[in-house]
């Protein structure tokens, strides 16, 4: 009967049980202070007691049970365990048995197969072996160098910025400019080269001329240089009508108006040595002469992939002996091209000279042949 109430109590049997010894213990209490019946609180003490009882009783059994279960198991490992060491003792029996018969044949018999067979399998593992390793030490020679490459573009990297910065630093503090001036960076010039940029603009002559191919903030930090030096204008040609009001609102903000004037200069054909060129309007140059310092950073490379080249042989008749031709982008392909042939062609008596690399900008010397003097035009383009 009490197997059957704990299998329909289950888990709940023994906290019910205990539940109701200590609930005939609270009423045999209660008959005994309310001055009942002391039979009936001996009987309900008695209850409670059997029912105490009957759960030790039950959790004994319980694990009495589990232990069973766990011996009986124990046994069936060891007897599976007892099963495989007599299979082996079976098997090294028969192996036993075939290395006799092997021994007593002048053949070798299968042990000579046996044994043949693990020396290829053996010989065969050691060469993947050798293989496998000859494979990984490859990759760890590749992860080496990956590593070793990355850690100096990295420490190459974090040079050129702290150049950078430190260029950056001494624009503000030379030029305090007190309101925005637009981003460096990216597809505008780099800080290197505009510090580079506005000492040659600070040290130009009273009547100092420079002309930028494009615009941006580079416009507005060599109107800076003009305004601290007291002298000397920027002319920018821009073909973006939108780059040029942006760049005309960044001067006016720093009040540099009078030191620097963007043009809108659509751009046309023009036909150097049999090759077109989309470049700027003549109209918006051809007034200019005298130039001392010619930034070449336009027209994007999406117009052309030569579309700077225009400018030198262009503007060549209007440079001034002695003047720096600053051409940008020179770790682009087509930059560098344009940059050497330039150097090794030249422009109406006009000869480049290399001056160095700042940054990504290439600076060259403009050396006019002897008794040549400043000339307007150019015979050489047609547009």
């Amino acid at each position: 009967m009490l197997r059957a109430v704990r299998s329909f109590l289950g888990s709940r049997w023994p906290v019910l049980g205990m539940l109701g010894a200590v609930a005939a213990a609270l009423f045999a209490v209660w008959a005994l202070i309310d001055e009942s019946s002391v039979t009936l609180a001996a009987i309900t003490a008695l209850l409670g007691l059997t029912l105490v009882s009957l759960v030790m009783v039950g959790r004994i059994a319980r694990a009495a049970e589990h232990r069973a279960k766990a011996v009986e198991h124990r046994a069936k490992a060891v007897e599976a365990q007892l099963e495989k060491v007599e299979s082996a003792n079976r098997t090294q029996a028969s192996s036993l048995e075939q290395i006799k018969q092997a021994q007593a044949d002048p053949n070798g018999g299968p042990l000579g197969a046996i044994v043949g067979a693990q020396r290829l399998d053996a010989a065969v593992r050691h060469d993947e072996l050798v293989d496998s390793i000859a494979e990984l030490s490859k990759k760890l020679d590749t992860v080496h160098k990956g590593v070793t490459t990355g850690f100096h573009d990295a420490s190459i990297a974090s040079e050129a910025q702290m150049s950078e910065l430190s260029a950056l630093s001494n624009l503000y503090t030379i030029f305090e400019p007190s309101d925005e001036v637009p981003v460096l960076g990216g597809f505008a010039a780099t800080p290197q080269t505009i510090l580079r940029l506005t000492s040659l603009v600070m040290h130009l002559p009273e009547d100092g001329l420079v002309v930028e191919c494009g615009s941006g903030s580079s416009t507005v930090w060599m109107a800076f240089a003009c305004r601290r030096a007291g002298h000397g204008r920027v002319v920018a040609l821009e073909h973006d009508e939108r780059y040029a009001e942006q760049t005309r609102q960044a001067l006016a903000r720093h009040r540099l108006a009078e030191f620097a004037a963007v043009r809108v200069a659509e751009l046309e054909p023009f036909t150097l040595d049999e090759t077109t060129f989309d470049w700027y309007d003549r109209k918006q140059w051809d007034d200019l002469s005298g130039i001392d310092l010619l930034f070449v950073d336009g027209p994007p490379g999406s117009i052309g992939p030569r579309s700077r080249y225009p400018a030198f042989p262009l503007l060549a008749p209007a440079l001034a002996d002695g003047a720096v031709v600053a051409l940008d982008d020179i770790h682009r392909d087509a930059e560098a091209r344009i940059g050497a042939d330039w150097l090794a062609e030249g422009a109406d008596g006009v000869s480049l000279h290399d001056g160095g690399m700042i940054g990504r900008t290439r600076l060259l010397t403009v050396n006019r042949a002897e008794g040549d003097d400043r000339a307007e035009g150019d015979d050489r383009a047609e547009s």
